[in-house]
C-alpha cells in the first residue's frame, strides 16, 4: 500500500475512533444529566430544605435574613410561576445549573483550544457534568443562596470569557453578564460577592487591560440592579443595609459561626490513604493516556470507552467500583496540573499564555471563594463547584493544544470529568444526607403544596399524612401563623401551609460532628438558639402571635426552650391545648429515634393574649434599659 494511502488510512480511523468516544461521552453526559432530573422529584429533607421553601415562599414576611442571605428574594417569582410544585423548581435549579456550565466550559474551549464547534459542544457538555456535583446534597436540588451562588459565579466566568472576545456586542453583553452575576452573588452570599469583585479586579489587571471603563460599566449594572431590589424590598437602600446589618447582628447571637472572625480561616483538607491512592491512580491513568495517544490509540480508546460504560454503569445500577470521596474533586485536578508540569521538559509551563494562566488561577480559587462566609469546611463547602477546579485543568493544559493534541488531551478529561461525577452523585443518592437509605427505595407517593408530589419513604410519608390530616381536623386552616418549638421542623410547617413566624426556621441548639461523603466535618453549632429565637420572633406582631399555632418537640434532641420562648410573647402552657400528636419519622441520619411531637392550638381569646404579648415585651424592655452595658 502506498505511503500516502497508509496515513490517509491512519487519519481516518484516528478520527472514526474520536467521533466514536465523542458520541458515547454525550450518550454519558446525557444520562448523567436525565439521572439527576428524574430524582428530583425523590425525598425531602424537613430541616434545610424545609428552611429553604419557607424562604423562597414567603420571603416579605421576615425583617432578617439568616443567614444573612436575599436568595427568598429571587427565587419568590420562579416559585410563583411554578405553582409552588418543588419538583418542578429542582428541575429548572439542576437545568440552568448544567446550562450554564455548559456555556462555560465551552467558552473556556474555544478561547483556549483549537477544537471545532461539534467536538467542543461534546468534551464542554461533559465537563460541565462536574456542575452536577453541586447536588451532592438531597436538599440542595431545591434553590437556595449555594446554588444561586454558584450560578452567579458561572454567570461573571461566562460575561468575563465573551468581553475577552472580538466584538463589541459580545464585549458590551461580557460585561453586563459580569455586573448581573455580581448582583445575584450579593443576593445569594454577600461574602462571596465581595471577594468575586476583587477577583475581577485583579483579573482584569493581570490581563493588562488599559480602559477601566467596561469595569466601571459592570459595576453600574450591579449597582442599579442593587438600588432596584433595594427599594422592591425594603424601601431604599437604608432600609436593606439595616436589614443585612440586622441578619449579621443575628448570626452573632446564634453562635452560627458566620461572624468575621470566623470567616478568614484556613480548615485541612480531610482525605484517607485509600482517596489518596485512588487518586494517584487515576492522574497516572490520565497522564499516560494523554501522552500516549499517538502511539496507542486504539489502547486509549478501548480504556477510555470502558471507563464510559462504567460511569454508565453507575448511574444506571448504582454500582459504584470506587466511591470516591469529595476531596478527590480537588486532589486529581491538582495532581493532574503537577503531574503535567514535567511533560517535555516543563513545556506546559514555559508556554503558557498570560489569559491561560489568569484562566487557571482564577478557577482555581473560585470554589474557595464560593464558600467563603460558610460555617463548614471550606474544602467541603468549595467541591460543590468543582467544576472549576477542572476547568483549571483545561486552562492549564492548553499549550497542549498548539501542539496538535486537544483531542487527545480533552477526551480524558471529559471521561474522567464524567466518572467523579457519577460517583458523587450516586453516594448522594445511595446515602441522602439525613434521610432514609437510598433514594431508589422510596416508594411512597406523597402530595405537596402546589400540587406536586413526591417520592418519599414510608416513615417519613406517614408522618407527614398523619400530621396533616390531624391538624386539619383540628381546624388549622392555610396561611395560620405557627411558632415552630421543635428547633428542627421548619418542613412539616411548609407541608402545612402555615406561615412560619420569626425565622423561616427557628432553629434549634446543633453542636456535634458528623461523617458526611466521608469528610468530617462539624454542624452549625446554634449556641444562641434560645436567645436568637426570642429576638426573632420579637419582630413580629402581637396580633400575628395571638393567633399562633404551636409546634413542640418536649424531648427532642433540638428543641427550644419552650417556656422562655413563649414567655417572650407573654405565653403560657396553660393559653393551649394539644390538638395534634405524631411522632417524628425515623431515618439513617440525624434522627436514629422517634420522638413526640405535638400541635397546640391558643384557646385565650386574642385580644387578651395581644395584651399580655405587649406587656411581656414593654417588660424586656424596661428590663434591658436598667441592664449596665
Amino acid at each position: 500500500m502506498p505511503r500516502d494511502d497508509r496515513f490517509i488510512n491512519g487519519k481516518t480511523y484516528s478520527v472514526l475512533l474520536d467521533r466514536t468516544l465523542l458520541g458515547l461521552s454525550a450518550v454519558t453526559t446525557a444520562i448523567l444529566f436525565a439521572w439527576l432530573l428524574y430524582y428530583s422529584s425523590y425525598g425531602f429533607l424537613l430541616g434545610t430544605e424545609g428552611f429553604y421553601l419557607n424562604s423562597i415562599a414567603n420571603p416579605f414576611a421576615y425583617a432578617i435574613n439568616s443567614p444573612p442571605s436575599l436568595f427568598g428574594f429571587v427565587y419568590y417569582w420562579p416559585y410563583q410561576w411554578t405553582g409552588g410544585d418543588i419538583t418542578v423548581l429542582r428541575i429548572a435549579n439542576v437545568t440552568l445549573t448544567v446550562v450554564l456550565g455548559w456555556i462555560l466550559s465551552l467558552l473556556v474551549i474555544r478561547r483556549l483550544w483549537p477544537v471545532g464547534w461539534p467536538h467542543a459542544a461534546v468534551l464542554s457538555a461533559g465537563i460541565a457534568s462536574l456542575a452536577l456535583v453541586n447536588f451532592n446534597t438531597t436538599w440542595s436540588r431545591t434553590p437556595n443562596y449555594n446554588t444561586l451562588t454558584f450560578q452567579s459565579l458561572l454567570v461573571v466566568m461566562i460575561g468575563l470569557l465573551l468581553a475577552d472576545r472580538p466584538g463589541r456586542i459580545r464585549q458590551v453583553s461580557g460585561w453586563i453578564l459580569v455586573g448581573v452575576g455580581g448582583w445575584s452573588s450579593f443576593m445569594g452570599k454577600p461574602t462571596t460577592a465581595a471577594a468575586i469583585a476583587l477577583l475581577v479586579m485583579l483579573y482584569f489587571v493581570f490581563l493588562r487591560r488599559k480602559s477601566l471603563l467596561p469595569m466601571l460599566g459592570s459595576a453600574l449594572v450591579a449597582l442599579a440592579l442593587l438600588i432596584v431590589t433595594a427599594y422592591l424590598i425594603d424601601g431604599g437602600i437604608t432600609g436593606l443595609v439595616s436589614r443585612m446589618v440586622n441578619s449579621a447582628d443575628f448570626e452573632i447571637l446564634l453562635g452560627a459561626r458566620h461572624d468575621v472572625s470566623f470567616m478568614f480561616r484556613i480548615d485541612w483538607l480531610e482525605t484517607s490513604r485509600a482517596q489518596l491512592a485512588i487518586t494517584v491512580l487515576m492522574v497516572i491513568a490520565l497522564l499516560l493516556g494523554i501522552l500516549m495517544a499517538s502511539t496507542h490509540k486504539l489502547l486509549l480508546s478501548l480504556a477510555l470507552a470502558a471507563v464510559l460504560i462504567v460511569t454508565i454503569a453507575i448511574a444506571l445500577l448504582g454500582t459504584d467500583p470506587i466511591s470516591i470521596t469529595l476531596s478527590t474533586l480537588f486532589l486529581v485536578p491538582a495532581f493532574t496540573c503537577l503531574g503535567a508540569m514535567f511533560y517535555h521538559e516543563g513545556l506546559v509551563l514555559r508556554t503558557q499564555a498570560p489569559t491561560s494562566v489568569t484562566l487557571a488561577l482564577t478557577f482555581l480559587v473560585l470554589p474557595h471563594l464560593f464558600a467563603l462566609g460558610s460555617n463548614v469546611n471550606y474544602w467541603w463547602g468549595g467541591s460543590k463547584a468543582a467544576l472549576f477546579w477542572m476547568l483549571a485543568v483545561v486552562a492549564f493544559l492548553s499549550p497542549l493544544g498548539q501542539q496538535g493534541r486537544s483531542i487527545a488531551t480533552l477526551l480524558p478529561l471529559t471521561v474522567l470529568a464524567q466518572l467523579l461525577t457519577a460517583s458523587v452523585i450516586n453516594t448522594a443518592i445511595l446515602k441522602p444526607w439525613d434521610q432514609v437509605k437510598d433514594l431508589r427505595a422510596y416508594s411512597a407517593v406523597t402530595p405537596m403544596p402546589g400540587g406536586g408530589k413526591l417520592v418519599l419513604p414510608q416513615p417519613l410519608h406517614d408522618y407527614l399524612a398523619t400530621a396533616r390530616a390531624q391538624a386539619h381536623a383540628a381546624g388549622l386552616e392555610v396561611g395560620t401563623p405557627m411558632v415552630d418549638l421543635s428547633g428542627r421542623s421548619p418542613g412539616l410547617l411548609f407541608v402545612l401551609e402555615t406561615r412560619a413566624l420569626g425565622r423561616p426556621w427557628l432553629i434549634g441548639p446543633w453542636d456535634r460532628t458528623v461523617a458526611h461523603f466521608g469528610q468530617t466535618w462539624p454542624l452549625v453549632p446554634d449556641t444562641g438558639s434560645n436567645a436568637a429565637a426570642v429576638k426573632a420572633l420579637g419582630l413580629e406582631s402581637c396580633a400575628d402571635l395571638a393567633n399562633a399555632w404551636l409546634l413542640i418537640e418536649p424531648k427532642g434532641p433540638h428543641h427550644l426552650d419552650q417556656a422562655s420562648v413563649m414567655a417572650s410573647f407573654g405565653a403560657r402552657q396553660a393559653d393551649y391545648v394539644a390538638a395534634a400528636a405524631f411522632e417524628t419519622p425515623i431515618n439513617n441520619g440525624d434522627d436514629p429515634d422517634a420522638y413526640g411531637q405535638f400541635l397546640l392550638k391558643p384557646v385565650r381569646p386574642a385580644v387578651l393574649a395581644e395584651q399580655s404579648c405587649r406587656e411581656a415585651r414593654r417588660q424586656r424592655l424596661d428590663s434591658q434599659k436598667q441592664t449596665p452595658s
